[in-house]
């Protein structure tokens, strides 16, 4: 009993050093300093104002890309590079889609990104996220 007990620990052990080496997935996209400060109530983010809305700044992120914000929930607003992880050598920056979708796709290669599921693809690297602090409505994005 004692040696069952034993090889389930150790196999679980193994299992969570494994898994646990994908938690830098994203890392795909270089670092680059983001730092983004604006106001709900400005006018170019009032997409941002609805629940799925998403708004691309240009001029931010790897390669100038930009970053996608996405409003998740009425609580919850996520942000991205706009980079796509499949072309990062290409500069392909990858677009929100039609308002309150909650996806963006590259026009490069036509990956869409779920923005809904954290930035996720069906298969392949996620978009990069960076940081997102709100007080009432007042966003900053960074890293």
């Amino acid at each position: 009993m004692q040696t069952k007990i034993i090889h389930i620990l150790l196999f679980s052990i193994l299992v969570f050093a494994n898994t646990a080496c994908d938690d830098n997935i994203d890392d795909i996209i270089p670092d680059v300093p983001v730092n983004i400060e604006f106001n709900l109530k400005e006018p170019q983010y009032q997409n941002l104002n609805i629940v799925m809305g998403a708004v691309k700044i240009d001029g931010y992120g790897y390669r100038n890309n930009g970053v996608i914000v996405f409003r998740l929930s009425e609580n919850e607003i996520l942000a991205f590079d706009a980079t796509c992880p499949k072309h990062i050598d290409t500069n392909a920056s990858v677009n929100p889609d039609s308002n309150a979708s909650g996806t963006a796709t590259c026009p490069h290669c036509g990956t869409i990104y779920y923005l809904v599921n954290y930035g996720y693809p069906k298969e392949g690297y996620p978009l990069k996220r960076y940081q997102v602090l709100k007080s009432g409505d007042y966003v900053r994005v960074y890293n």
